[in-house]
């Protein structure tokens, strides 16, 4: 079974660099994927997206093993639908045994994650000419007439590639948490640190990658706002989507926000270790008893922070995580906007440049249900009301 690695290397001017590998039975790098992973880092991928190349690519490969197969050898759609329908229900279409099926099933989209990494994997071998074209997508010209209005000239006129195999996924809308639900969560929170985190996220959109990955120099004072910026950090938090500018600035006229700033910045950031560790991180660990006292704090910090807070609290939600908290945010801009009377278009386009999206027709998709819901006059709650703090 194949190995997912993640390796560190200091360059000449002090930065590390982060890489992700995968390893054989033997401890071998495995080399096809190494220039793959290496192809896709150069490219500007982050290093959660190599993580996951990895991991998927791992998968593929224990599958090759046990069909018995050579990497250059795999035909093309067949096994490509072969490979579906193992990753998800855990067993080879038409074997006699399935001595080696997954324990673990999958989802609809995590499959279809999984297709689109041995995609770009032979289409990258096979643009550097070490195997053939095993025509893994097909080409076509969109049917019908040309998209007009708010999404013209957000889709492609162009032929349009298509996996060969592809799951429907079904459409699951996780639910989104009023601001009595969020208000609760940050009144159970002990320190300032953790208060300004949920406060941050239910109240800009930002992903949990771009809340910790910032840096204090990403806050503009002057000018109120926060920057958010694709860097690599050595916390792996890294912002998945365009680079853009938040403005806080109603935040910082908020007396309850401010005054928890400042105990923050003031009462409880370790300046003197941050500074130790070379960096400038916003959000570090606290805790003074650990060994990663004053380094930056890590994605699964937060989930564990919120897991906790929810079992505390006992939210009525089957599930809080961090990026319900991005979803709530828009579902709610959406739903106050359109009870203003503003136009779809425009509040999409603002939802879009808030949440970092790379296209309007994104942010559309992705909250659909929230356009629908305002158009039959539901009336959602402003997150701006979070405020009410012990």
């Amino acid at each position: 079974m194949a190995i997912a690695i993640e390796s560190c290397e200091k360059l000449p001017d002090g930065t590390e660099l982060l890489r992700w590998h995968l390893l054989d039975d033997n401890y071998q790098l495995i080399k096809p994927i190494e220039r793959f992973l290496r192809f896709k880092q150069n490219g500007g991928a982050a290093l959660g997206t190599l993580k996951t190349y990895a991991e998927k690519l791992k998968q593929f490969w224990a599958y090759l093993n046990i069909k018995e197969l050579e990497w250059q050898d795999y035909n093309g759609r067949n096994h490509l639908s072969e490979f579906g329908y193992w990753y998800m229900t855990g067993f080879l279409l038409n074997a006699s045994s399935n001595t080696n099926s997954l324990k673990q099933k999958r989802s609809e989209r995590t499959v279809n994650l999984a297709l689109t990494v041995i995609t770009q994997f032979y289409e990258f071998h096979s643009a550097v000419g070490n195997i053939e074209n095993k025509h893994l997508r097909t080409y076509r010209h969109t049917r019908g007439k040309k998209k007009a209005g708010m999404l013209s000239g957000h889709f492609k006129e162009s032929p349009g590639g298509m996996k060969t195999v592809h799951y429907r996924e079904p459409k699951k809308y996780p639910g989104t948490l009023e601001p009595e639900q969020v208000n609760c969560l940050i009144n159970a929170c002990r320190s300032a640190r953790d208060k300004l985190i949920l406060w941050l996220l239910a109240d800009t959109g930002m992903r949990i990658g771009e809340l910790l990955g910032l840096h204090w120099s990403d806050l503009e004072w002057s000018k109120r706002t926060l920057k958010i910026r694709r860097r690599n950090n050595p916390n792996q938090a890294y912002a998945k989507g365009q680079e853009r500018e938040l403005s806080i600035a109603r935040l910082l006229q908020d007396y309850d926000f401010h005054a928890l700033f400042n105990q923050y910045t003031d009462e409880e950031y370790p300046h003197e270790v941050a500074q130790k560790f070379g960096h400038d991180m916003v959000f570090v660990v606290l805790h003074t008893g650990s060994p990663s006292y004053g380094q930056p704090l890590r994605p699964q910090n937060i989930n564990k922070l919120i897991d906790r807070l929810h079992k505390k609290t006992g939210v009525e939600i089957e599930r809080i995580y961090p990026h319900l908290f991005r979803h709530s945010f828009a579902t709610h801009q959406i739903r106050e906007a359109r009870n203003s009377g503003e136009s779809k278009e425009d509040i999409a386009k603002v939802v879009q440049r808030q949440l970092g999206h790379q296209s309007i027709a994104t942010t559309l998709d992705i909250y659909d249900h929230s356009f629908n819901d305002a158009e039959l006059g539901f009336n959602g709650t402003d997150l701006s009301s979070i405020k009410q703090l012990a």
